[in-house]
């Protein structure tokens, strides 16, 4: 019986955090929270290449590379561990990646300019009037790593 118990847990381990399951998780979270696949594909791409163990040097987790703060906002203290479960990260980044689409009033650009900069960068360099179509990712131009962002999650 153990020795089942351990296959079992081996084979879904292998499933849940292998980058194939993670890409095909990344679209269906995406598609099960109501925001747009490509983007939310080339978002979680761009952060962590599909790596459900990466880490940055700034602190940011998993295959979303969410900060602490993000997460502790969002989670139960109790639970903050499994943040590093692919399909708890996934969801928690299309959580946050729908909030600042409300708080952007659905403009891409700006909702991934603020998930790759901060909220409160991006906020300092806001429109009097947001057009929720139109790309502003000219205005990060002197900001590399964000503007490359834009660049290769919004092109065609």
């Amino acid at each position: 019986m153990k020795k089942k118990i351990f296959l079992f847990v081996i084979v879904a381990g292998l499933l849940i955090f292998n980058p194939i399951s993670c890409r095909v998780m990344t679209l269906a979270t995406a598609n099960i929270m109501n925001i747009q696949p490509k983007f939310f594909y080339k978002l979680v791409k761009k952060e962590s290449s599909f790596n459900p163990f990466a880490i940055s040097p700034q602190g940011a987790i998993g295959l979303g590379q969410l900060m602490p703060i993000t997460i502790n906002s969002m989670l139960p203290k109790q639970y903050r561990f499994s943040v590093y479960f692919p399909p708890v990260n996934l969801y928690l980044s299309a959580k946050y990646t729908k909030k600042l689409l409300l708080k952007y009033q659905n403009n891409w650009s700006l909702t991934l300019a603020a998930y790759n900069w901060g909220e409160g960068n991006v906020n300092k360099r806001l429109p009097k009037k947001i057009h929720s179509k139109k790309n502003y990712s000219e205005q990060f131009f002197d900001i590399p790593e964000t503007y490359n962002y834009l660049t290769y999650i919004l092109k065609q």
